[in-house]
């Protein structure tokens, strides 16, 4: 073979041969770029990823801390309570009223709280009665001043007609479930009665109100009221019967101490100082020998229990 040939041959084989290392290092450094350019979009990608994580969690933590310093700090006030100026209202309205129509009043009032019954023809020749039934009758009150009792509201007015009388006197006070319900965060000061304790299983919105029999008296400004019992149902807190009826909030106090939550005391309600005129009260001489019924042993809410299990009530 002339050397001329075995000179192009020669230069051809090194060609290829440059030709594919050229090739293998070009390969090699796309494959090198592309492995460090995937990594570091990994890492950013975990970064990102991570900041997001730390990001949630923190506010969380904040959400967590903002609520429960809204729990623990701030709390609803009713300045102007609107019921006061109602009752004040009423007693106006009954002491304008003629003479003779408002012994009429009086003398219905005090017939339906001794007998527990009102003759309808009273109602049928006098039917603006009716007005002071829905006022002055626990029975017949509005909720959440209503109750299955024929109690009369004793007020400024209506308490000067039943002096001399034997008269049970009664508690009414109402408030929201959500705050008789003792707080996740600062609890309840206090051991409360059990009837208190089941007020738990109602919903936040639920509106309750508390009867409580306090003592009997014949209607004297002087006589003491007790306005709430300890766990053991013994009155703890009593105060004259004209503090009470003039001075509501000394009763809304009362009720706040008495759940455990002295701080709720601007939230509760209050409807008044009722009486039962003359009739013995079977709850009240229960209370005074300590009788076991009083206490009583209510069950749990079985059927709530299993609704809120089964996904059926949130």
């Amino acid at each position: 073979m002339p050397r001329r040939a075995r000179h192009e041959a020669r230069e051809r084989h090194h060609e290829r041969r440059r030709d594919i290392r050229k090739r293998f290092f070009e390969e090699l450094r796309k494959a090198f770029i592309s492995r460090i350019r995937k990594g570091f979009r990994d890492s950013i990608r975990r970064y990102i990823e991570d900041w997001e994580r730390f990001r949630e969690t923190i506010s969380l933590i904040l959400d967590a801390m903002r609520g429960r310093a809204r729990v623990v700090f701030v709390q609803r006030h009713v300045m102007f309570p609107t019921r006061v100026r109602e009752y004040y209202q009423y007693d106006k309205f009954l002491m304008d009223m003629p003479e003779d129509l408002r012994n009429t009043v009086i003398n219905v009032l005090r017939q339906l709280s001794a007998r527990k019954y009102i003759d309808p023809r009273v109602i049928e020749r006098y039917p603006w009665i009716k007005y002071f039934l829905w006022a002055f009758v626990a029975y017949y009150s509005k909720y959440p001043c209503t109750h299955m009792a024929y109690i009369i509201k004793l007020t400024p007015v209506t308490i000067n007609f039943f002096g001399g009388l034997r008269i049970t006197y009664y508690v009414i006070r109402w408030a929201y479930a959500r705050d008789v319900k003792a707080d996740p965060y600062i609890g309840r000061s206090r051991t409360v009665d059990i009837y208190v304790s089941f007020f738990r299983w109602k919903y936040d919105e639920d509106l309750i109100n508390f009867m409580e029999v306090a003592d009997e008296g014949i209607g004297d400004w002087n006589d003491s009221v007790p306005l709430s019992r300890d766990a053991f149902r013994n009155p703890e807190y009593s105060i004259p019967l004209r503090r009470a009826i003039l001075q509501p909030h000394w009763v809304r106090q009362a009720l706040a101490k008495m759940i455990g939550k002295p701080e709720a005391f601007t939230v509760v309600g209050h409807c008044s100082i009722y009486g039962m005129l003359e009739r013995p009260s079977k709850t009240l001489q229960l209370l005074k020998y300590q009788d076991r019924r009083v206490f009583g042993g209510r069950p749990r809410h079985r059927i709530k229990e299993i609704l809120y299990r089964t996904g059926l009530r949130i």
